[in-house]
């Protein structure tokens, strides 16, 4: 089996506009989204779109852009809810570049997938988060915080995956390139169309 990171690719001009709009609408949704996680409506059962967000992306994009945009979810998501600056950052980067790289080489982008990896980003996201915040300094009342805090922020994050992931699906199929060329395929196309138009000649 052959593994792929970010393998080289030749773009047209309509090409490059899809993938502008493409991360147009990624970049507005986590606005979007933003928005909704700051206003505090869900009180205890706070789910965190932006995680979701970021794993569905990272599920139809490739490893840097993925890692990239991670980062600046975790950043988005460290204003959100008031945690050390950068903190979700690093938690989300490795987190979203795994998750490209084995969609890309070893599993199915599906609804299902989706759901376990947002489950598993979330899981560590707030292990690290419990662990450097109350375990480490043996804080008082620590199991509150994962029964009352944690615990239903998990669900509610897992239960609303489901429309994030349909909509970066209907983003990425109205704006997602279908095939992409690698460079190489790209200039034998090229040689062959000259090949063919000098023996018409």
């Amino acid at each position: 089996m052959r593994y792929k990171i970010n393998s080289a690719v030749a773009y047209t001009r309509k090409m490059k506009t899809k993938v502008f709009f493409k991360w147009f609408f990624y970049s507005l949704s986590l606005v979007i989204l933003y928005s909704i996680m700051s206003c505090g409506i869900f009180e205890l059962w706070q789910p965190y779109f932006i995680i979701s967000l970021a794993i569905a992306v990272s599920m139809r994009e490739q490893e840097f852009a993925s890692s990239v945009f991670g980062i600046i979810c975790g950043f988005m998501l460290d204003i959100s809810i008031g945690t050390l600056f950068g903190f979700y950052a690093v938690c989300l980067m490795p987190c979203c570049f795994l998750t490209s790289l084995f969609s890309r080489n070893l599993i199915k982008v599906n609804f299902l997938n989706h759901i376990i990896f947002t489950a598993a980003a979330t899981l560590i996201s707030f292990s690290m988060y419990y662990l450097f915040n109350y375990a480490i300094w043996n804080t008082e009342g620590r199991e509150i915080i994962i029964s009352k805090i944690l615990v239903p922020s998990f669900f509610a994050t897992v239960i609303t995956a489901i429309p994030i992931y349909l909509l970066v699906r209907l983003i990425s199929r109205k704006l997602g390139l279908e095939e992409n060329i690698d460079l190489n395929e790209a200039m034998e196309e090229i040689v062959e169309k000259r090949e063919e138009k000098e023996k018409v000649k």
